[in-house]
């Protein structure tokens, strides 16, 4: 390391991106009409882009049980689902919701009656429902599913309803091909399955038929080379956890793990070879599904069996109603103003917190902004990963978020607020340490003899937490006002002294006081001394910008 490193940076708002939307979130309700199940979620869309889940309600109707060979929806299976609408709008009205989405897909669009029904849930229930094609319903899912899981490889989508599967095949983070199969577990299981347990001309017929439906998606798939596989819908996920029970984390939700293929394919050939006895005592299988779950299994075990490239599984939390979620709020972005879409599921996700909790802007981003600038320099001296500028980044960027529970121990409230939210994309120890990092931005040090959760982490995580925290704390003591007085940065580090030279718009007292009181957890692990004083600094180049394009970090300067 040179005995004398110097950077320096301004401090840029971007106004297009902090521009605060007054106006109030859309609460909607969409409710996916599917062959096995209807599915409604309650959500608030927010003017930015964002949304947060209010309410969830799922009702198993079976709507398209017998119904499916001959397109013709049973009066009792329609008595079901009208009843189960009913349910849905009672809670949605209860939660005043303001519009309402409801798509038909399999069951519905390809029954002889199904207008009939139709016209019966909105004359009885007062639910407009839209039939919807395979087609749409795919790149619905597709919308959906993209929101919950980072696509950065070749990958099938493959979404298994009752009546239809929807496969779609991404390369390149966007669809390559789509289409919609008759190949649901509802409609196989009435087609092919005469005895229990499945009997092995029956699979074997069963996967025949797979192969020929299917030979479109898989030379789609080859011809992208496909790596993963990506399962949505509740055969999905049930076959998920049944993988995850017996060879994954259990400490990890299902959403959270990348399956490799052989242990998932033993948990394929359990389900086929079982009974549904075994089936229904197993508990990560749901009971409602037992007579269905080994038709998508087979499903599953072909395709797997025809793409040998295919190396790991992963299952999304999202699916349909979530891509209608997606989509109502692009169609409508002129109501309910919509950013422009962040980089990758992290920082979107670390977004939507922050909105969903009423961040303060301006000042999270400078601290940010400040915080990243500071690692930069600092990066040869941390003690963990590199890449760890992006957590602190995002405990910046929410360090705040408690304000919304109480001024009073709001660092706190950060922690939980983090903790408990539904961050997509991040591992669970990534979490905690995002979680921690917020927490110490102010107030007590990080001391696993008084904080169990940090001393839950391992030795070398307590080592992140205590100097992104002490990043933090500086970072956080230079916007001490919240008026971004600090303009411009320079940084002289030596062997043992940071010095932190600061522009400003006005009167820096405040500041430079706040971040010297604030340096003492930085001292403590890094060893070195920290002085703060005013300077007239000048920069050629734009700077950092406070924004959602990933930050441009240390602009050079003189170096001695």
């Amino acid at each position: 390391m040179p005995a004398q490193q110097r950077a320096a940076c301004l401090l840029v708002p971007d106004t297009t991106y902090q521009t605060r939307y007054q106006s109030s979130p859309v609460r909607i309700c969409v409710i996916d009409l599917g062959t096995n199940s209807f599915h409604a979620v309650i959500v608030d869309a927010y003017p930015n882009g964002t949304y947060k889940v209010v309410d969830r309600m799922k009702e198993m109707v079976r709507l398209g049980q017998s119904g499916l060979a001959d397109h013709q929806l049973p009066e009792d299976a329609m008595d079901r689902g009208l009843q189960a609408l009913k349910r849905i709008y009672t809670l949605a009205k209860g939660w005043d919701t303001r519009e309402f989405l409801a798509y038909a897909t399999s069951a519905i669009r390809e029954a002889k009656n199904g207008g009939d029904f139709i016209e019966r849930v909105k004359r009885e229930v007062g639910l407009k429902i839209r039939p919807i094609s395979g087609e749409q319903e795919a790149e619905l899912i597709f919308l959906g599913i993209r929101r919950a899981v980072d696509l950065d490889e070749p990958s099938l989508l493959i979404d298994i309803g009752g009546g239809s599967v929807e496969c779609i095949v991404v390369d390149g983070r966007e669809p390559a091909f789509a289409r919609s199969v008759k190949l649901g577990a509802a409609r196989m299981t009435e087609r092919f399955v005469h005895s229990d347990p499945l009997s092995e001309a029956d699979e074997t017929a069963m996967r025949e038929h797979y192969r020929s439906v299917m030979e479109p998606v898989l030379q789609a798939a080859r011809s992208h080379g496909v790596t993963a596989i990506v399962g949505s819908s509740g055969t999905a996920k049930s076959l998920g956890r049944l993988c995850v029970g017996t060879h994954g984390d259990d400490d990890r939700t299902v959403f959270q793990q990348v399956l490799d293929v052989d242990p998932y394919r033993e948990a394929l050939h359990w389900v086929i070879r079982s009974d549904a006895e075994g089936r229904v005592e197993h508990p990560d299988i749901d009971p409602k599904r037992v007579d269905q779950i080994g038709a998508g299994a087979v499903l599953l075990d072909t395709i797997l069996d025809e793409l040998p490239s295919v190396t790991h599984i992963k299952t999304s939390a999202n699916a349909l109603r979530e891509g209608m979620v997606d989509h109502f709020i692009r169609q409508n972005y002129t109501r309910i103003r919509k950013l422009a879409p962040f980089s990758d599921v992290r920082r979107r996700s670390v977004h939507e917190i922050a909105f969903r909790f009423d961040w303060e802007e301006r000042h999270a981003q400078h601290v940010a902004a400040t915080a990243t600038f500071l690692f930069d320099v600092l990066k040869d001296r941390y003690n963990g990963p590199k890449s760890d500028v992006e957590l602190l980044e995002y405990a910046a960027i929410l360090h705040d978020i408690g304000y919304h529970i109480s001024h009073s121990g709001h660092h706190k409230h950060s922690r939980y607020l983090i903790q408990h939210s539904d961050l997509q994309g991040f591992q669970p120890d990534e979490k905690r340490i995002l979680a921690l990092v917020a927490r110490y931005h102010r107030k007590s040090f990080p001391d696993e003899s008084r904080h169990k959760r940090f001393r839950k982490l391992s030795k070398p995580n307590r080592e992140r937490v205590r100097q992104l925290a002490g990043i933090l704390r500086i970072a956080e003591g230079l916007d001490r006002s919240h008026f971004q007085n600090v303009a411009a940065l320079e940084i002289d580090l030596t062997d043992d002294v940071l010095t932190i030279a600061l522009d400003s718009k006005g009167d820096p007292e405040l500041e430079i006081w706040a971040a010297g009181e604030e340096s003492g957890l930085f001292r403590e692990v890094f060893g070195i001394d920290v002085s703060i004083e005013e300077k007239d600094i000048r920069i050629e180049g734009d700077g950092i910008k406070m924004g959602p394009a990933p930050v441009t970090h240390a602009v050079p300067a003189s170096s001695e």
